[in-house]
């Protein structure tokens, strides 16, 4: 029988390289079903910048699993609402979220599932790759979108960048009860700006940014409220309120380049962000990243399945949502960036007459876990 035929005991512990959520999620997933792991984490230490993140739905039955559901709620709270607003904080358009979200300090989710692993499995200060592991050893790259095993296995496989520029940051401020529960999405100008209740009087928020040729991207907060000066004042407010300031590009992998490749070579697999990296205009990377860890495990730990057959059916049920999400993600980030002011004031009246439906129809790609394990329910 060929290795790659055997089972998933044969040849535990499963190594994870990256500390990041996928690796995380993984590790815990792992745990949850008796299945041995070590995580190898180039960092000193597991932490995240203090940004907001976006739990939909979907992943609480995942959460439950885990036993980590109640200590997520407590992180954060329920988002209920959706506002599209204008640049002077006119209402274009609200709806009601079906299945609220959770929105939570993502430094905060990290701790939690940080704490929840074996600490004599976790080695830090740990640079590893595919090359340091036998050919007999089980490993899961998920090493984020600079991923060195995908750039050994396929170093034509391109990062597409958006030229678009994301700052964001947590502040504590009291706003209105408008703001509570609730994500506000101002929009217009070639320029977003997002504010979403985090718990308490902590706000998440972001801003999105087309980048133009040679700018000096910076982390000033005066200087990044200049692009809001004649905007409604609670904008500035908020970013003047925070303590710091973190910032990215916006980048994924088109779908269409990678429609032919294997996730995985003998037993290696890529996961997350490492093979699917996605831009955050959905706010659902992580997401995609728990849904992952949690149909990974749930597939290792079936015995009637061998290790070619667990990799062939996790990257067959995970690359039809996957790639919905990181396209529907790709061309939101275009449509709200548009240097046009003709189109920018259609997609502004598009947005206000956008009726409820529709919108539930959107975010159910968000929803979606039909192609999840059924151990999901």
């Amino acid at each position: 029988m060929n290795d790659i035929e055997t089972k998933v005991k044969d040849f535990e512990p499963v190594n994870i390289i990256g500390g990041g959520i996928a690796g995380l999620a993984t590790a815990l997933a792992l745990k949850t079903l008796g299945i041995d792991y070590n995580i190898f984490e180039k960092s000193s230490e597991i932490k995240y910048e203090n940004v907001g993140l976006g739990i939909s739905a979907n992943i609480f039955p995942i959460l439950e699993k885990w036993k980590i559901l109640e200590e997520t709620r407590k992180l954060g709270t329920e988002i209920q609402d959706f506002y599209f607003v204008d640049k002077d904080l006119n209402y274009l358009n609200s709806f009601k979220i079906k299945s609220p979200a959770l929105s939570v300090n993502r430094r905060l989710f990290y701790q939690l599932l940080n704490e929840r692993l074996d600490k004599e499995k976790m080695h830090l200060n740990c640079i590893k790759s595919i090359n340091d592991f036998s050919e007999n050893e089980i490993v899961i790259s998920a090493d984020g979108i600079n991923s060195v095993t995908r750039q050994k296995y396929y170093p034509n496989l391109k990062i597409r960048n958006s030229n678009q520029i994301l700052w964001r940051g947590i502040s504590e401020i009291k706003l209105s009860e408008k703001f509570q529960n609730a994500y506000h999405d101002f929009i217009g100008g070639n320029l977003r700006f997002a504010i979403i209740h985090t718990g308490g009087d902590y706000y998440s928020w972001y801003v999105i940014k087309q980048k133009i040729n040679n700018e000096k991207v910076t982390l000033d907060k005066n200087t990044l409220k200049t692009f809001f000066k004649n905007y409604h004042p609670i904008v500035n407010s908020v970013i003047d309120k925070t303590k710091n300031v973190y910032f990215s590009e916006l980048l994924d992998i088109n779908p269409n380049d990678r429609k032919n490749l294997s996730w995985f070579k003998n037993k290696k697999l890529m996961i997350g962000d490492a093979i699917h990296p996605t831009t955050p205009n959905m706010a659902n990377g992580a997401c995609l990243a728990m849904e992952d860890a949690f149909l990974l495990a749930n597939l290792l730990s079936k015995s009637s399945l061998t290790l070619e057959e667990t990799f062939e059916v996790f990257q067959k049920q995970r690359t039809k949502k996957v790639d919905r999400i990181v396209v529907q993600s790709w061309w939101f980030g275009k449509l709200f960036h548009s240097k046009s002011k003709v189109f920018d004031y259609f997609i502004k009246a598009g947005i206000a007459i956008t009726p409820n439906f529709l919108f539930d129809k959107i975010y159910s790609n968000v929803l979606d876990k039909t192609n999840v394990d059924d151990s999901y329910e």
